[in-house]
C-alpha cells in the first residue's frame, strides 16, 4: 500500500496565501475580491477557468506572466504546515506504509517549500510539474505509479475534487481532507471527508491494518 498526498491545501495550510494572491490579482484588474467562504465553495481546476469566472479576461493576458504574478504574491505570505501534518506523516510511517507527494505545483517551488519544513525524508517520491499552469497532476500521478511499479493499493489524500479525479485515473481510493481549498459540502458526495489529516490517514490505512 502507498499513500499519495496532495500538497497545497492538504499538507500545506495555504488558504490564506492562495486567497491573498488571488485577491491581489483581482484588485490590480479592478475586479471584485472574494471571501474565503466564496473561494472554498467555488475554487476548481483548471484554475484559468476559475479566474475567468471571476472576470479575468484570460484571452487578454499573458498566462505565464499571470501565473508568475500569482506565485510571487503567494510566496509573500507566511506558509505553514497543516496543524497535524507531521503527526499524520509519522502515523503513516509508523504503520510501514510508503508515502509520496504528487502536486500541480511547479516542482522547484514544491521542493523548496517542503525543505523549509524539513519533511522531505518522509516521502519516497516528490513529484511536481514543470510549469505554473495550475492545470492538472494527472500525468504526474501516472509517472509515480510507473515509478513505484508492481501491483499496489494506492490511496490519495487531498482537499479537492481534482484529487478524486486523479485517484480515479489510477484506480485508487480517495480520502478527502475538509480543511483545504474545497468546502467539505462539495466533497461529501464523492467520498469520505475527514476533519483532520490524522483522521484522513486513519481512514486510509483501515483496510491495510485489517489485512
Amino acid at each position: 500500500m502507498r499513500i499519495i498526498w496532495d500538497w497545497n491545501g492538504t499538507l500545506l495550510d495555504d488558504n490564506h496565501a492562495s486567497l491573498s494572491a488571488l485577491n491581489a490579482i483581482l484588485s490590480r484588474r479592478g475586479l471584485e475580491t472574494v471571501s474565503l467562504d466564496y473561494y472554498r465553495k467555488n475554487f476548481a481546476f483548471p484554475v484559468r477557468y476559475f479566474y475567468e469566472s471571476l472576470g479575468v479576461k484570460i484571452e487578454c493576458e499573458d498566462w505565464d506572466a499571470l501565473a508568475q504574478e500569482y506565485h510571487d504574491a503567494y510566496h509573500e505570505a507566511e506558509l505553514r504546515l497543516a496543524a497535524d501534518a507531521k503527526d499524520a506523516l509519522e502515523f503513516v510511517r509508523d504503520n510501514g506504509v510508503a508515502q509520496a507527494v504528487v502536486s500541480a505545483m511547479r516542482e522547484d517551488y514544491l521542493l523548496s517549500d517542503m525543505d523549509k519544513f524539513g519533511i522531505r525524508s518522509y516521502f519516497e517520491a516528490v513529484l511536481g510539474t514543470n510549469n505554473l499552469d495550475g492545470c492538472s497532476k494527472l500525468s504526474r500521478i501516472r509517472d509515480y505509479v510507473a515509478l513505484a511499479g508492481g501491483r499496489e493499493e494506492y490511496v490519495v489524500i487531498g482537499d479537492s475534487l481534482h484529487d478524486k479525479e486523479v485517484a480515479d485515473a489510477i484506480g485508487a481510493r480517495c480520502v478527502f481532507y475538509g480543511g483545504g481549498s474545497h468546502d467539505p459540502s462539495r466533497l461529501r458526495e464523492f467520498g469520505v471527508v475527514a476533519d483532520t489529516l490524522l483522521g484522513a490517514v486513519r481512514e486510509a490505512v483501515k483496510p491495510f491494518r485489517r489485512s
